[in-house]
């Protein structure tokens, strides 16, 4: 009801991150996320996010991201955009993101990142929405999209 924020996270995902440099500056970012794989703990809100009203999970399954351009910040600060795609719909999104470094990890070197960013999701075609009994609406427009991820190495990349 616009009164707090509702976390959800995807279960089911595949990401390719393909670079030479230290810095991965030069990454090619693939990232492909299994619609029906989202989970707020609450079963009901999950099959309505799933539905025709939000991801229409069942026609546009997957949803994606593809980086086309990777800008250094100041620091280990970095500006990633791409195009994201949910409901067929493609939009050009920046993300903020942090890189926290690499390290040898037991399956070999590992990187880690940070990112986020805030879309509209009316732009991707979530339009949905109910009015509440004291006035307002029930569903905010932004969506703040937060990412943590550890890549391993693999094949000499990273």
């Amino acid at each position: 009801m616009m009164l707090s924020d509702v976390t959800g996270r995807f279960h089911r995902f595949d990401v390719s991150v393909e670079s030479v440099k230290e810095d991965f500056i030069d990454a090619k970012i693939n990232v492909a996320i299994q619609a029906k794989s989202i989970d707020t703990g609450v079963e009901p809100r999950d099959k309505h996010l799933r539905s025709g009203d939000f991801f229409n999970a069942d026609v546009d399954s997957i949803l994606t991201f593809k980086s086309t351009k990777i800008e250094k910040r100041d620091g280990n600060n970095l500006k990633i955009t791409g195009l994201l795609t949910m409901r067929g719909v493609t939009k050009e999104v920046t993300l903020d993101a942090v890189y926290k470094g690499r390290t040898k990890g037991y399956k070999g070197m590992v990187a880690g990142f940070n990112a986020s960013t805030t879309i509209n999701r009316k732009e991707w075609g979530l339009n949905w929405n109910r009015t509440i009994e004291a006035g307002g609406l029930l569903v905010g427009e932004d969506v703040t999209i937060t990412i943590a991820v550890q890549l391993i190495q693999n094949e000499n990349k990273i």
